[in-house]
């Protein structure tokens, strides 16, 4: 599943789920017009429930998990 979204700023995002070390589920943040890729980490467990709650996300939830995500490269706290 991928999402679309556009920020405060109008840049627009797709998002879709991704797994982090360890099977951590997170959001990933692709913007549309090129740059570094963003992650914020997810509650679900599964990557069915993910999905799920990837689809269950609200516009303005959606803008709030990107504006608290880090850069692809960071690290998280589960190691990667």
């Amino acid at each position: 599943m991928i999402r679309t979204i556009a920020d405060d700023s109008g840049r627009q995002w797709d998002i879709t789920v991704g797994r982090e070390s360890y099977g951590m589920q997170m959001l990933l943040f692709f913007p549309k017009d090129g740059g570094g890729v963003r992650k914020a980490m997810m509650t679900s467990i599964t990557r069915l429930d993910a999905d799920r709650e990837l689809a269950e996300l609200d516009e303005a939830t959606l803008r709030e998990r990107l504006a608290q995500s880090v850069p692809w490269e960071s690290p998280t706290p589960f190691g990667g």
